[in-house]
Parts: structure tokens; sequence; C-alpha cells
């Protein structure tokens, strides 16, 4: 099993409660109605695959579908052209007021390094994402293709919810990453290379599906440093502070 019941409850919280990872226009951010009025699901059972991405989207589906004003219309929608697949919408969701709204949604961890937020599999960049959601995911629902291929939809609103969390190296100058904007708020976690992991502290292993909400240390296994370390690993301190630990060769041989 991926999750659990106890960590969908944190997760959905954390979801609530983050912000944006970039800055969004307020045309296309979540309106605050969909915040504001949420309910909250309960005794979830997450079946679906073992990547966060796949967990993520369940968890927004899980919180649309227990909205008291929004209902998911469609969800995975592929969009097609001359038997070309152009990409898959997230959601299709009618809002408060009845309108169709487009959403696209993502969960991402990226780590500054040399003017960019590299993901801990370095090629992925955050500017990478951010241009592909905005110059083509979210663009799909205005294609010539999708309004031939779904004319009963019509989508008058797009939105962007982009989650995750933003790491600093500490014991580097101040990393600073012009593209695309942030919020500062995102900022939350800190990563080093091996070499640099502070042997004065303890930090506990992370799976994947608590990525998002740490448990408590008490339910973790104590992070133990194997040498070299061949991947990130992403853990989390007596404090509560996310770390990733990287390969002394980051990001150059994983790129």
């Amino acid at each position: 099993m991926f999750s659990n019941p106890d960590q969908i409850e944190r997760d959905i919280e954390w979801i609530l409660n983050a912000p944006n990872v970039v800055s969004i226009s307020n045309d296309i951010q979540v309106d605050d109605a969909f915040w504001q009025l949420q309910q909250r699901p309960h005794q979830l059972d997450y079946q679906g695959g073992r990547r966060i991405g796949f967990y993520y989207q369940w968890l927004i589906q899980s919180l649309l579908n227990a909205h008291p004003k929004y209902q998911i219309v469609e969800e995975e929608l592929q969009v097609d052209e001359n038997g070309r697949t152009l990409g898959a919408i997230d959601f299709i969701v009618k809002n408060a007021s009845g309108e169709l709204e487009h959403w696209e949604v993502a969960i991402k961890f990226y780590l500054a390094y040399h003017g960019e937020w590299h993901g801990p599999n370095a090629k992925d960049t955050l500017a990478k994402k951010y241009q592909k959601m905005m110059g083509h995911q979210l663009p799909l629902s205005q294609t010539d293709a999708f309004v031939s291929q779904f004319p009963h939809l019509n989508v008058s609103k797009r939105k962007l919810l982009v989650q995750g969390r933003l790491y600093v190296n500490p014991f580097l100058d101040k990393q600073k990453v012009e593209n695309p904007h942030v919020e500062p708020d995102a900022i939350s976690g800190y990563w080093c290379w091996a070499k640099q992991c502070p042997t004065e502290k303890r930090f506990f292993e992370l799976e994947r599906h608590q990525w998002m909400a740490a448990p408590q240390h008490s339910t973790l296994e104590p992070f133990i440093m194997r040498t070299p370390v061949q991947r990130a690993q992403h853990v989390v301190d007596e404090e509560g502070k996310h770390w990733f630990i990287v390969p002394d060769d980051w990001p150059t041989a994983h790129a």
C-alpha cells in the first residue's frame, strides 16, 4: 500500500494550507470559494500508482468529490487531433457558479542551484514545468481539437495548481532564481550535498508518500547515510525541517 488513512488525512490538511509554488495570476488561481467551503473527505483508501504525482492528483480528486459546490465533470480527458494525442486534461470542473473550469494540477519539489530550481532528477526544472503547464497543458481546452471533440464542454475558465516545496542550501551563498517567480512561503526546506550533511543533527527517512506532510518522528526510521550516496534522499530533522541530501556529483551526473 502506497499510503494509509492517517497519512492521507495529513496530506489533505497540508494541501488545504500549502501555497502554490509559483506566483500565479488571479485569473488562473483556484478561487477562494473552493478552499473556504471545503469539506474534508474521510475514510479514504488509495489504490493508485506509486508515484507522488498520481497520489496528489487523487487527493485533489477526493477534495473535489467531497466539495458541496464543486463537481468533477471529466478527468484525464485525452485530446486528439488527426490520430495524434495532443495531451490530457487533468480535470473539467463545474464551479460554484455553474461554469466549467479546466484544472491542471501538479506536486513538485525543487532545489535552488545556479539560477535554477532543479528537481532531485536534475534535468527536471521548475522553469520547464511551468512553461509546459502554461504554454501547452492549460491552452489544451482552447484548441480547435478540443472544441470539435468536446463541443458540449464550454470551458470558460482555466485554473493552475502547483503545490510542493522549494529547498535552498544553507551552506552556499544565497541562491537567487529569477524565473519563474515563486511564492516565498514555498521556500521551506533545505538541501545539501552528502559531504555537507550536518553531523550534529538527527535525520529521519521519508518515504515518497510522506514528502508532503511528515508523520511523527517516532514512526520514522532514523536516517543512516550510506556512502557514497547514490540518489537524493528526502529526510526530516528533529525540528521538522525537510531536507534533501544529494550525491556529491549532483546535479552534473543526475541530469
